[in-house]
């Protein structure tokens, strides 16, 4: 059997109100519950927590490690650990604060024992412990069950995860080591206190969505909005599909407008929606962490862009003045493909602003203020065909 050992014990910085360092957050998710998932992907069936009891900190990873097919255990002495571990299982430690590469851990220790380690200098430099003269302990190790029976002639208030450390030291056990660019990347770290953890949870995040720049201004801003709910959204996923369903309303509300013949507040409207889509669509892919792939993934990346371009051209043909809805519709079907082929511009600023469909909308709201909705789009056709122009031009 596969054990992993964690801890949320030590404080995670000054004052009587600060977390544990096991319990500090990363995108609404403690370290604790991301050295969890890691166990429970390395097959680990039991996982023990050294805490100082079941609160409200430590529930929520009973309740994870059931939903994952796992028994969970909150110790408060390293004693009670040899009631749980025999000598042929398997050890998994983790470091209180630890947020490791999961990829890198699996590839690593995924079949042999071993001490993931540091070079000493920049091991230290970032917060880990020495454990040799040439070595930093990079808080993740395995180590056969065995080293459990070394607590028994140890004193009671030992503390566990480094004691068992120290055992596997003597014991021989190899050493792995660690890139240390992984560490400068802010893909693995040790986090000792809440500064800490909000520098690492911005890099978390900005490395699993890139964000995208302002040539394209309401995708800017919506990308930016999900920066910000993520961490809520990561703790409780139910909240995800909130954007998605506001701008499922958004742009049902924008065909409603155009239906009572209100041109600015239907294009508006159509805006809001594709803002708040562009929201949902980040936060999913934080939620996806990459994993998603495949036709399913190329399906899910277009069919929200598509959608939102039927629902323009609708609007067009539904606002377009009685005896003119052939003029109305091609103008805005013309403009649609034009910003499709500007899509694929190797200039990446005129490739992103063509994908802006919620500038798009305010663009033809202000228009449509103006009374001016066909004269606007037929002038935006011959500036988005100007600028694919330019961009082969640049390009030659």
């Amino acid at each position: 059997m596969r054990v992993a050992i964690l801890s949320a014990i030590h404080p995670g910085g000054e004052g009587s109100g600060a977390a544990t360092r096991g319990l500090l957050t990363v995108a609404g998710r403690s370290v604790a519950a991301l050295q969890l998932d890691l166990a429970l992907r390395l097959g680990c069936e039991r996982i023990v927590c050294l805490a100082e009891g079941l609160d409200e900190g430590v529930l929520p990873l009973l309740h994870r490690a059931e939903q994952g097919g796992a028994t969970f255990h909150a110790l408060s002495s390293a004693r009670s650990l040899s009631g749980l571990v025999r000598a042929q299982d398997e050890l998994f430690l983790f470091a209180e604060g630890v947020v490791p590469d999961p990829l890198v851990v699996g590839e690593l220790l995924g079949e042999r024992s071993g001490i993931i380690a540091l070079p000493a200098e920049p091991g230290i430099e970032a917060g880990f412990e020495r454990i040799d003269r040439d070595h930093a302990w990079a808080g993740v190790a395995r180590l056969p069950g065995s080293a459990v029976e070394r607590l028994v002639e140890m004193p009671f208030e030992v503390d566990a995860v480094p004691a068992l450390l120290r055992v596997g030291l003597q014991t021989g056990t190899r050493i792995v080591p660690l890139t240390p660019s992984l560490v400068s990347d802010r893909r693995w770290a040790l986090l000792r206190d809440e500064q800490q953890a909000r520098a690492f949870e911005a890099a978390w995040l900005n490395q699993r969505v890139t964000l995208s720049s302002f040539a394209a201004p309401v995708h800017a801003l919506a990308d930016r909005a999900a920066m910000v709910l993520a961490p809520g959204v990561l703790a409780q996923r139910g909240k995800a599909a909130l954007p998605i369903a506001g701008g499922i309303l958004g742009l049902g509300g924008a065909l409603a407008a155009a239906w009572w013949k209100l041109p600015p507040l239907a294009f508006g409207a159509a805006a809001l929606g594709t803002f708040l889509l562009r929201t949902g669509e980040t936060v999913a892919a934080f939620l996806s962490e990459g994993r998603r792939s495949g036709i399913v993934a190329r399906v899910t990346r277009v069919l929200p862009g598509l959608a939102v371009d039927a629902i323009i051209l609708a609007l067009v043909g539904m606002l377009a003045p009685v005896g003119e809805l052939a003029d109305w519709l091609f103008g805005g079907l013309a403009l649609l493909l034009a910003l499709r082929i500007a899509e694929r511009s190797q200039v990446e600023s005129l490739a992103r602003a063509a994908s802006d469909r919620g500038t798009l909308a305010l663009v033809l709201a202000l228009c449509a203020a103006l009374d001016q909705t066909l004269p606007g789009i037929q002038i935006l056709v011959l500036a988005v065909l100007a600028a694919i122009y330019l961009a082969r031009g640049e390009r030659g």
